[in-house]
């Protein structure tokens, strides 16, 4: 039986990602992969969504995975909140963060799609981290992937599932580490400790130098783009005095040290909200966290070492993924691989932004087949009664005469099968004679050229008949003669002894032999002086028959 196989979309803020996983014994494989940058005017708050279906389109048909999806959608589409309340049994747990989760959300809870998570709980307080999107935004979003004829079962918060990504690939870590997901517009900030994990999102991405470039600059913000990746890649280089050199190199100085404050800021909130230990590490992910000098950066400032985090660590990568583009990608992988963890790690944390009214109706598609079946039993449960107490014993005469009548021939035609098997029982061990002797056509020809090395290699010796008893033991007679030339008149013993030792000589090699699995039946005829008659028997392999 295949493996069950996940579709996941990734629509981030500048790509688009679908990966298709399955759960072997091994763990979880990534069966294919394909990458899409967005094509947009990321200064367009509404060009968003369009250049993310157009993106799908394409990454879809390259990954083919079916028309059900699991869709991931970015962090700076959503609301976060971190709530505490009391410690209670799980049945009222509901309750109580929907009642504080009105009281955080600047929006009716009528107006949104959310879900929360429990990230930690002491037995006092319970921590839970709420996150939450307009439903006009997702509703959208939904019906947009419809037309694409893409249904969604699951619809992801993003923020959470680098938790997951991290879990699987440092399962035994104990070190507290801050693992810190750069987007385009949003940088997602992970403390993860023995106690759980805390959130934070800034909204500073790899937009915000793009942007400051292309103010500097004075081009486009397509522009600047394009320029920022030719120039930071290495595609591009310009002359360590050349003024536009200068102003890349001070704009990406001053995000570096921003986000650096930005993350300064974070560690002390974190460490007084939750009275926790500054994180030991760093590790980065995400596309902008390739930015040159920023890993030597943080760590300079930071006072820690600073890591990439490589998120296909903790996974299997199938023969259908390009290694070429994975490798080129693989940064913007950790909340696909976070969320595709879920299919082997039963406590995954998980967010499911997917609006109420289509999750019923995909409940509703789930249960309709048994709810058909249900209603056709009881509509024909109905009716052998009805027929059976009004043509019961009209029925039953009908039946009679009717079987009387077909007894008889089906009695000659039985007669007729019996007969047709003896037949091809027969035909049956005539065909198996028929393939044994096709299947041990070509062992007869190995098994010759093996036996002529071995007369050779003896010398002055040969076969004089060969006889095979296929019809009961499968074995080789044969017998032949061996000439003494070395024949002593004055001492026969010695050179019949000689003789024999040759001739037994011969007989070990052919125990040697893939074909032969003993020799029996040794017999030496002493009547000839110079010639030695003998015969033996060799007792085949069952696995090499001849």
């Amino acid at each position: 039986m295949s493996a069950a196989k996940n579709l996941i979309i990734n629509c981030g803020a500048g790509h688009v990602t679908a990966s298709v996983f399955s759960e072997r014994k091994e763990g979880l494989v990534l069966e294919s992969f394909a990458h899409q940058d967005l094509d947009y005017d990321y200064t367009e708050e509404n060009d968003w969504l369009p250049a993310v279906m157009a993106a799908i389109r394409k990454v879809k048909a390259k990954v083919k995975g079916g028309d059900k999806a699991i869709m991931i959608v970015p962090g700076y589409q959503l609301l976060t909140k971190l709530i505490m309340v009391p410690h209670v049994d799980e049945s009222k747990r509901a309750q109580m963060i929907a009642f504080e989760a009105q009281d955080k959300i600047p929006f009716p809870l009528n107006e949104v799609v959310w879900d929360h998570q429990v990230i930690a709980d002491d037995g006092v307080e319970t921590e839970v981290i709420v996150i939450a999107v307009k439903s006009e935004v997702i509703n959208g979003f939904c019906a947009d992937l419809r037309k694409q004829g893409i249904t969604p079962t699951c619809v992801e918060a993003a923020s959470v599932l680098d938790y997951n990504a991290y879990r699987l690939c440092y399962p035994s870590d104990g070190d507290d580490t801050l693992l810190i997901n750069i987007g385009a517009r949003s940088s997602n900030l992970l403390f993860i400790s023995d106690q759980g994990f805390f959130i934070r999102n800034i909204t500073l991405g790899g937009n915000s130098l793009t942007q400051n470039l292309a103010d500097s600059l004075g081009k486009s913000f397509t522009e600047a783009e394009q320029i920022k990746i030719a120039f930071f890649s290495g595609q591009s280089s310009y002359e360590q005095d050349d003024p536009s050199a200068q102003v890349l190199q001070t704009n990406a100085q001053n995000f570096q040290k921003k986000i650096s404050q930005e993350i300064t800021r974070s560690i002390v909130n974190y460490r007084r909200q939750k009275g926790a230990q500054a994180p030991k590490r760093i590790l980065l992910t995400g596309r902008a966290a390739l930015l040159p000098g920023l890993s030597e950066q943080l760590a300079q400032s930071q006072r820690i070492p600073v890591e990439y985090f490589d998120p296909i660590a903790g996974i299997e990568v199938g023969s259908g993924v390009d290694a070429v583009e994975l490798e080129e990608h693989q940064h913007v992988l950790s909340e696909v691989i976070g969320e595709a963890a879920r299919m082997s790690t039963p406590d995954a944390v998980s967010i499911n932004l997917l609006p109420q009214h289509l999750a019923d109706s995909m409940r509703f598609s789930k249960q309709k087949p048994f709810i058909l079946l249900g209603a056709a039993c009881l509509a024909l449960a109905t009716i052998p009664p009805i027929l059976g107490s009004l043509k019961a014993t009209e029925v039953y005469k009908e039946e009679a005469q009717f079987l009387k009548q077909q007894v008889a021939p089906l009695n000659v035609a039985h007669q007729e099968i019996v007969e047709l098997q003896e037949k091809a029982v027969k035909l049956q061990a005539n065909i198996s004679d028929l393939e044994s002797l096709v299947n041990s056509r070509s062992n007869w020809i190995t098994f010759f050229g093996d036996l002529q090395d071995r007369l050779q290699a003896v010398q002055d010796v040969w076969l004089e008949d060969l006889k095979l008893n296929r019809q009961t033991t499968g074995n080789l007679k044969l017998s032949g003669r061996m000439l003494i030339k070395d024949w002593d008149e004055n001492n026969a013993t010695e050179s019949y002894q000689r003789a024999y030792q040759r001739v037994n000589s011969l007989l070990e090699s052919f125990k040697a032999s893939e074909f032969i699995i003993s020799v029996e039946n040794t017999h030496f005829d002493e009547g000839n002086p110079r010639i030695l008659p003998f015969d033996f028997t060799l007792v085949i392999n069952p696995e090499r028959p001849l």
